[in-house]
């Protein structure tokens, strides 16, 4: 048995605690605040791209139809509970069924990657192109945005696609440089970074679900943002590889465990959304920036108990096969009745 690389998990444990991070900020209204807009910015350009690669290294086409079913089950029960549970603390959200509702979106996405992958797996090259062709242009068509998560997928395809195929060697090649290589990577990475900062891009360019239309630009200025979005993050997800035999041993737990803690901390981030903000009028936004980051650690940390990813997985690996097997009894069925 091939024994897990640990700088994935340190890399995916990174991310996560990224992810809840920008969650509570979020949550603050931290788009519209000069320190916490400028690390939004930062966060938002590469951590789902970067989360989206490593999903790609590690996603196997064995049992896929099972795999397949479990980010179904997951998806399809994420969606009320935080409909709900958003409703509990007095949010007011529109329940659309063919939209996913707010981080529930990363579960179908998944849903469209894995069913692609047979396909990067025969034919990587072509896939390759096409997954760039579609993550560049796919925002040309204006009717796929957040139905069915198909935008995000599309816009975020590529990465999926180049983590599977050569996710590993970039790791090792990126890992395997000298410290003036990696303090060059470092500097470069900044470059695009500030230039975001500077022409204080419209942050919906990194959510990657609206298309040239909805943030009313020309299709050539939207592919142009497009390909540096997609340039920058990429340049981060190396800088990420070449330093992450430095990042800390205990973020591997968290990597390990992320999906529980994904699909988890948004009851946090909604439950703690209306105190936070009240801090931001009471004390400052920098009192309220900090909170964020000791409520993103707490939440991370608590939410990467073993129980509950456990449990998580129990639940959503056993809908899925008694979902495969009553898909079965029924075909076996149909097949019987026809001979």
């Amino acid at each position: 048995m091939q024994k897990r690389d640990d700088r994935l998990d340190t890399a995916k444990g990174l991310l996560i605690f990224l992810v809840v991070l920008g969650h509570f900020l979020e949550a603050i209204s931290g788009w519209d605040m000069g320190y916490s807009r400028g690390a939004l910015t930062v966060i938002y350009s590469f951590h789902m791209p970067a989360f989206v690669l490593l999903a790609g290294m590690t996603a196997k086409s064995s049992r896929l139809s099972e795999r397949v079913l479990t980010f179904v089950v997951l998806a399809l029960t994420a969606q009320p509970v935080y409909f709900y549970w958003s409703v509990l603390f007095g949010a007011h959200p529109d329940l659309e069924p063919a939209e996913p509702y707010w981080i529930t979106w990363f579960l179908l996405a998944m849903v469209w990657w894995m069913l692609a992958l047979p396909l990067v797996e025969r034919f990587p090259i072509p896939m390759l192109c096409i997954s760039l062709a579609i993550g560049i242009f796919g925002g040309m068509l204006p009717a796929l945005d957040y139905e069915l998560s198909i935008g995000r997928a599309m816009t975020f395809f590529p990465f999926f696609v180049i983590g599977n195929l050569y996710g590993v060697r970039l790791l090792n090649w990126a890992a395997d440089l000298n410290v003036l290589k990696k303090l060059a990577l470092t500097l470069a990475t900044a470059l695009p970074i500030v230039a975001f900062s500077l022409r204080d891009i419209d942050h919906k360019w990194f959510y990657g679900a609206r298309g040239f239309s909805f943030m009313e630009v020309p299709i050539p200025y939207g592919v142009g943002i497009r390909v540096c979005i997609v340039a920058s993050a990429f340049l981060i997800i190396v800088l990420l590889f070449a330093w992450s035999e430095l990042l800390p041993k205990f973020l591997i737990v968290l990597g390990q465990r992320s999906l529980a803690i994904y699909i988890l901390h948004g009851l946090a981030v909604k439950a703690l959304e209306a105190p936070l903000e009240a801090t931001v009028d009471m004390t400052s936004g920098s009192v309220a920036i900090a909170l964020c980051g000791v409520a993103a650690a707490a939440t991370t940390i608590l939410l990467s108990w073993s129980v509950l990813n456990r449990a998580i997985r129990w639940y959503s690996s056993n809908v899925a096969k008694l979902a495969m097997l009553g898909v079965n009894t029924v075909l076996g069925r149909r097949s019987s009745a026809r001979h």
